[in-house]
């Protein structure tokens, strides 16, 4: 009898086995080769759900089709996105013409700076006076030499793959615009076939899964990305910067990328700073990394942990394994990713796997 018990149960555990690493097989191969190309549908769809509430309203009110209400929301959407864009590429633009026409005054210090810094040196080796300056002159020219012949071979060589790139943003945004007014008027039909299909529970699961990570992910991002800006835009106007808008925008968007942070840029800065005899400023850099950073990582572990159900240990864990599955954009497939593994595992296997 315990022969059998503990060949049943060791049966039990490879049933178990085989369902993990089955589900775990389908989602990566999903995730890997079916989810590019529906991106563009699923995105069309979340616009769908955003502007459907206020067409219904609008249609039942004004007692035109529904489907001229999303064409409008949705040109709205959009006009207020591209005014967005313009706004923010028009305020960059302003702040790097205002840069490059103070960049001579840069240069002239930068200069004198390392003029200074190269004679010290000379003094404190022995070296002949100017020995390390013409040295650094020379490297800084050679260097500059192979990247303006690299970013020429760069340029001829990518300049298709631009190209594409551009045409196919376009033809996504095309596919996005139109297909979020026809999945509003087919939304009811839509869900009918959800409901009758064979396939009712997997969708239902799935889908709830990423629309509960998706939405507790992106609004936490979204956030983060508000506040980083806030604080690096405050921060900087505090100490006196004249680029405090721009660079706080740029920072914030830096920030939400996954492989760069505020550090990216704060950190060097503030060493540099210090290299500069500027103390307090680079008290002040340090002090803004330090509030990003705390919040972060204190809203990250609130509002993504406790909405998405993942600990932070299985976050990072997640995150890691869709970076090296995925590449960059791991980083965000990675816990959506182990969601669906763990709800389809909840339920086909009945007990499931617990986070």
């Amino acid at each position: 009898m315990g022969q059998d018990g503990r060949g049943r149960k060791l049966s039990e555990k490879q049933k178990k086995a085989l369902l993990v690493t089955g589900i775990t097989a389908a989602v990566y191969i999903s995730f890997k080769y079916l989810l590019p190309l529906v991106i563009p549908f699923l995105t069309a769809y979340w616009v769908a759900l955003l502007v459907r509430p206020g067409s219904r309203w609008l249609h039942k009110k004004l007692r035109l089709k529904e489907g001229i209400w999303a064409s409008l929301l949705v040109t709205v959407f959009s006009a207020l996105l591209l005014a967005a864009v313009y706004f923010l590429g028009r305020l960059f633009l302003e702040q790097l013409f205002m840069a490059v026409r103070r960049l001579p005054v840069y240069t002239r210090y930068l200069c004198g700076w390392l003029d200074d810094l190269c004679c010290r040196c000379d003094d404190s080796l022995g070296f002949a006076k100017g020995t390390s300056l013409e040295f650094i002159y020379t490297q800084c020219e050679n260097i500059m030499n192979r990247m303006g012949d690299m970013a020429g071979v760069y340029v001829m060589d990518n300049s298709m793959a631009v190209l594409k790139w551009v045409i196919k943003g376009g033809a996504f945004l095309a596919i996005v615009s139109i297909g979020s007014v026809l999945m509003v008027s087919s939304m009811d039909r839509i869900r009918r076939y959800r409901n009758i299909s064979v396939f009712r529970q997997e969708i239902t699961t799935v889908t709830g899964c990423l629309s509960r990570v998706g939405k507790a992910f992106f609004r936490t991002q979204i956030l983060i990305m508000g506040l980083t800006c806030l604080v690096c835009g405050t921060g900087l106007y505090l100490l006196g910067n004249n680029y405090a808008v721009l660079l706080g925008v740029l920072i914030g968007l830096l920030d939400a990328l996954p492989v760069f942070g505020t550090g990216t840029v704060l950190i060097p800065w503030a060493i540099f700073s210090v290299l500069l005899g500027n103390w307090a400023y680079a008290v002040g850099l340090t002090a803004i990394y330090a509030i990003c950073y705390f919040l972060r990582e204190v809203m990250e572990a609130k509002m993504m942990g406790g909405h998405m159900g993942i600990p932070p240990l299985e976050m990072l864990m997640s995150m890691y394994i869709g970076l090296m599955l995925f590449g960059v954009a791991g980083f965000i497939l990675g816990p959506f990713g182990f969601m669906v593994i763990k709800e389809l595992t909840e339920m086909y296997g009945g007990k499931g796997i617990k986070a």
